[in-house]
């Protein structure tokens, strides 16, 4: 039987050699598609190619996130140019994890095909347990989750990988006939792809901003994708602190499950503790757009000329978001939850979120006690995962504030000033929009990373 691997990277030098070598112990050849890495990925994969491994290389010069488009094509071209009865579709942190290859090839000799097989996705997280000067990340990250895997990745047998129609989705999770999913067929439990996409704080720092940023500057072609770095880049520009304490998970929340690592030692990589591969892949990105933006002021695209009289003015306080009272650092104070309002959730490094709380729809409604009438302040820092979600909040029925987030993923301050009676007073959120998923039915609305009530 013959297995291809094909892959789109993009910035992945502390990963990049432990991957494809251990990749090609699963499989006969490998390609490799870069899209325009800076920070070393392509110097490696060209000195692996010239060690004589059997990978193939290629690029092109689009700048929009076209990821399942070409992961689509290398994949008809293993099976059709290469021959490959099964195509494994990974990503540079999926690590391939099972009994061997010979067992491998038996299990999917079992298999149908006319439907994909499939993988379960574990996450593996750094913990201050990790090695450091393991460069290998493979062997480095040895804690991983420890619920059930719900996410899926596939694997595509020739014919459907050469039929016309036929393509995977974005990340290949499913794959599909037109628009039509087709049924999967699950690898025996034995096997799991290892994702490694949290590796360290370093990494994260540069998967973050780079994304965010090449979402800002590409407009339209990056509409709709890489919300998920929003918060993290948020965090990392207004609390570092804060954005690193998300990157690591307690181990006592974790499961110890090393990683078999199957290919042989690393020549290329350098340690992850390597600042260096932060600037390197930044700055070129950080020119371009430094470029772009000069020729736009040049051309007068951007309105008046820099050198143009400026018009001074005041700065008001109010335009100066004011950090909380130090009395005030209790993130959750000054009400009692009655209803619509989850428990304490999180840390989630996956999704950058520091310890949260869920508000539920259709209403999140909150106590709040007062021995006297007097005026009081209502602050929270929230974000939502529904487009155009839209919160209104009453205090006592009567309205005092109407938000709409303007992205999603993006945390945005809520503030108002509450009129509070003497003894109970009811302070409701009502939401416009709410998601559920087949493995989290409740209705989740908004995230609050923050919810005070201060006097």
């Amino acid at each position: 039987m013959r297995l291809a691997a094909v892959s789109i990277v993009k910035n992945e030098a502390d990963i990049i050699e432990a991957f494809v070598r251990h990749t090609l112990t699963w499989v006969d050849h490998h390609l490799v598609f870069d899209h325009d890495s800076t920070d070393g990925t392509r110097e490696i994969l060209a000195a692996l190619k010239q060690e004589g491994l059997p990978i193939t290389l290629y690029t092109d010069a689009a700048i929009g996130n076209l990821q399942h488009v070409r992961s689509n094509h290398l994949t008809h071209l293993a099976a059709q140019s290469l021959g490959a009865d099964w195509v494994l579709p990974l990503d540079a942190d999926e690590i391939l994890t099972g009994p061997g290859r010979a067992a491998l090839e038996d299990s999917l000799a079992k298999l149908a095909q006319d439907r994909p097989a499939s993988i379960p996705l574990v996450n593996y997280y750094p913990t201050t347990e990790d090695d450091p000067a393991l460069a290998n990340p493979v062997l480095r990250l040895r804690y991983c989750q420890t619920s059930d895997a719900p996410t899926r990745k596939i694997l595509v047998p020739r014919p459907l990988a050469v039929e016309p129609g036929v393509s995977a989705g974005k990340g290949s999770h499913v794959l599909y006939r037109d628009t039509a999913p087709l049924a999967d067929q699950p690898l025996p439990e034995d096997y799991f792809l290892a994702h490694l996409a949290l590796r360290s704080p370093q990494h994260q720092v540069l998967r973050v901003v780079l994304a965010e940023l090449q979402k800002l500057s590409r407009g339209s072609s990056h509409a709709g994708l890489d919300e998920h770095y929003r918060l993290g880049f948020q965090l990392l520009a207004e609390d570092p602190d804060l954005f690193f304490a998300t990157v690591r998970k307690p181990v006592a929340e974790l499961r110890l499950r090393p990683v078999e690592y199957r290919g042989p030692a690393l020549r290329y990589t350098k340690p992850s503790a390597d600042w260096n591969r932060i600037a390197r892949a930044l700055l070129p990105f950080l020119e371009k757009l430094a470029v772009s933006h000069g020729r736009l002021i040049d051309t007068g695209s951007l309105g008046a000329a820099p050198d143009a009289a400026p018009l001074i003015r005041e700065l008001p306080l109010e335009e100066i978001r004011t950090p909380l009272p130090e009395d005030a650092a209790e993130k959750f104070t000054g009400f009692v939850p009655e209803k619509g309002w989850g428990d304490e959730e999180g840390p989630v490094p996956e999704a950058f979120l520091p310890p949260f709380h869920w508000g539920f729809a259709p209403v999140t409604r909150l106590v709040i006690h007062s021995a006297d009438a007097k005026p009081v302040r209502f602050v929270a820092d929230a974000l939502t995962y529904t487009e155009r979600q839209t919160v209104r909040v009453e205090l006592n029925g009567v309205p005092v504030l109407t938000h709409t987030f303007s992205r999603i993923n993006q945390k945005e301050r809520l503030a108002a000033p509450l009129a509070l009676l003497a003894g109970r007073n009811e302070l409701t959120l009502h939401y416009s929009r709410h998601l559920t998923t087949d493995y989290d039915p409740r209705q989740l609305a908004m995230i609050f990373l923050s919810l005070r009530v201060l006097a």
